[in-house]
């Protein structure tokens, strides 16, 4: 279970590269609270913005937006982006600025217990007590037709003030079959602990005889597979055991990241993680010829928040390697250049997909330099080169900080040479870089962005 992020600030933002003119794109209120949103830890700093910024960003926008769409928009957020607390975030606002009900959405969205807990945590801080409206304190109640035995026991405790238990006893949940004998134990503190591998370990079993058995059961869930493969080998199983772990992965909540993170911690079984990847990305691959060009700027290396090990660099090499399983032709471009001398520097790399490629990040950067993204450049060496001539698509995977659109260039990259051309945007910040003739911007870091170019096209 993850910790509720609290509010902070003093994260020191950083230059951003594109200027915040006109040239950078223009927006409606509702495009720019899908930028700030989709890809966005809510009270996490980026190397741009403080958590407060972005919050006072988000809450600003939601003045400008229907109640209606913010709801959709939350939606989105939950089951396209696999966020977790920005679509809470997104409800109160809903409803505290368009005075709108957000029972229905509550339910919707609030699929694990611990959601309950981090929304009423959000209203305390928002309005300094758990004081809910009815609208509210009916969704919370209604949520619970979600869960199950399981589900409540391993969500009854928190590392916040609120436990599952004080949710209960504040908004009366009316009990379900699956769940009725869960919330009496719960009440009466005698419910049993969920098979976990924490739990267990908590009681002091055996940390090597635990995983073998979770595995052998089918028990252990798939992030905790990802989470724990060091731990697995820490503890002395087998390499056969640890490879039938990573072949029961498969979750439609897991991103690209998940498996990027589990093969740093075990670049030994790097091939065995990669075909797990595959299983849960792959739904349908999308045909034609795709260019898809990684942004290796100096800005992509800044982390991508202030609680975050990883920077928005690893989120991009982690895309492509989703990508080297969803195009069916792949053309995988690699992008930066030099401030100083206004030239970008571009590269097409040969070798190895998957999640192999992030082996060889320190000498696609070297090869490149540091400096930012050019896009109106990229595009010309594209064609140049003879790439852009027989490609359906171009997708570019950056964090908009356009270096020609900061130095005043008046060429817009020229994308007409392809069917579709797309910016995947991984940042939160307000701008970027829509100029040209794209199809879309799309922002966020999940699979999802890829199925969403699919649908669009379909």
């Amino acid at each position: 279970m993850s910790k509720f992020n609290t509010r902070k600030i003093g994260f020191a933002p950083g230059f951003i590269a594109g200027k915040l003119t006109d040239t950078a794109g223009k927006y409606s209120d509702y495009e720019l609270l899908r930028r700030v949103t989709l890809a966005n830890l809510l009270f996490e700093s980026n190397y741009y913005q403080s958590a407060d910024e972005i919050m006072r960003q988000i809450e600003d926008l939601c003045c400008k937006v229907e109640g209606e769409e913010i709801i959709q928009l939350a939606i989105e957020c939950r089951f396209e982006q696999k966020l977790r607390h920005t679509p809470l975030w997104l409800l109160i606002l809903a409803h505290e600025i368009h005075g709108i009900s957000i029972k229905d959405a509550i339910v919707k969205i609030a699929n694990r217990p611990d959601m309950l807990m981090d929304m009423l945590q959000m209203i305390k801080i928002r309005n300094g007590s758990y004081k809910i409206s009815k609208p509210i304190k009916k969704g919370l109640a209604k949520a619970f037709d979600n869960y199950d035995e399981y589900q409540i026991s391993k969500y009854k405790k928190s590392n916040m003030e609120l436990s599952l238990v004080d949710i209960v006893n504040l908004v009366h949940p009316k009990p379900t079959a699956t769940n009725e004998r869960a919330l009496k134990d719960l009440v009466n503190n005698t419910l049993s602990p969920a098979n976990t591998w924490e739990t267990a370990l908590s009681q002091g079993a055996d940390k090597r005889l635990t995983f073998e058995r979770m595995i052998d059961e089918k028990s252990l869930g798939s992030l905790a597979v990802l989470r724990n493969l060091r731990n697995m080998k820490d503890a002395g199983l087998s390499r056969d055991m640890i490879k039938k772990a990573i072949s029961m992965v498969n979750s439609k909540w897991l991103t690209p990241l998940n498996f990027l993170a589990a093969q740093r911690n075990a670049p030994e079984f790097t091939s065995d993680i990669d075909e797990a990847m595959k299983s849960c990305f792959i739904q349908e691959t999308i045909r034609g010829t795709t260019i898809l060009v990684i942004d290796v700027s100096g800005s992509m290396g800044q982390v991508s928040s202030s609680h975050s090990k990883f920077s928005r660099m690893d989120l991009a090499f982690a895309m492509a390697a989703a990508g080297s399983y969803i195009f069916e032709n792949l053309i995988l471009v690699f992008t930066a250049g030099c401030d100083g001398k206004r030239k970008g520097k571009h590269m097409i790399w040969n070798k190895l997909g998957g999640l192999g490629i992030y082996d060889h990040y320190r000498e696609i950067c070297t090869e490149l330099g540091g400096g930012g993204i050019f896009t109106y450049q990229l595009c010309e060496w594209l064609k140049e080169e003879g790439y852009s001539k027989d490609a359906d698509r171009l997708v570019v995977i950056s964090d908009s900080q356009d270096i020609d659109t900061y130095y005043g260039s008046d060429k817009k990259p020229d994308t007409l040479p392809y069917k579709t051309s797309y910016i995947i945007d991984i940042s939160t910040h307000t701008h970027g870089i829509k100029t040209g003739n794209w199809t879309a911007e799309i922002n966020g870091w999940s699979d999802k962005v890829f199925h969403y170019i699919k649908a669009l096209e379909n």
